[in-house]
């Protein structure tokens, strides 16, 4: 039997995994506290599934590398060693390939695009409109409450979670008139 304290390494490395990895670390941060454990926990169910599931293979196709495997790392005075060897293998191989693909994700696209990955899967109308303002270079027209407007572009994909702001680098602004809200341009940056 596989004592339950085992099964923290793999909920941590889960953990890791959703905050650090590029793939999962923009969606993770719109998160909820609880649904990030939910999300851990889950993830650490796929590599302890999938440990267990290579070392199975491993034992089919040579089956006198495991006993050999096990009897070397017996110096290590832990009861239960093939199962916490199992996990540990397990939850380094997942942070090696958390490494590895962030390696690649950061040589192969640009800065912004698992920020963009994440607003496409999970963003609101704002955050894809700003998103599509980025990418296209197109203009983007916000009038505040008190009847000022600005015309600008956008730069920057904002992190999601990370400010409540979004920025857009002006290009002319104005005021909207009270009564027929017509625009009047005031100021030209360009």
């Amino acid at each position: 039997m596989m004592p339950y304290n085992l099964l923290l390494l793999p909920v941590i490395v889960g953990y890791f995994v959703l905050i650090y990895s590029l793939l999962f670390k923009y969606n993770t941060q719109r998160l909820t506290q609880n649904r990030i454990i939910f999300e851990s926990v889950s993830v650490a169910i796929i590599i302890i599934t999938v440990g267990f599931t290579l070392r199975t293979i491993v034992e089919l196709i040579f089956p006198k590398l495991t006993p050999c495997i096990i009897s070397f790392l017996k110096i290590v005075p832990i009861n239960k060693v093939d199962y916490f060897w199992t996990v540990i293998f397990s939850c380094l191989i997942t942070l090696l390939i958390v490494i590895i693909s962030n390696y690649y994700i950061q040589r192969k696209f640009k800065k912004d695009e698992p920020i963009g990955w994440a607003v496409d899967a999970n963003g609101d109308e704002i955050e894809k409109l700003f998103k599509r303002s980025v990418e296209e270079a197109i203009t983007i027209q916000v009038t505040l409450k008190n009847d000022k407007v600005y015309i600008g572009f956008s730069e920057i994909i904002p992190i999601p979670q990370k400010t409540n702001y979004l920025t857009i680098i002006p290009l002319i602004s104005g005021y909207r008139d009270k009564d027929t809200k017509q625009l009047h341009i005031t100021t030209d940056y360009f």
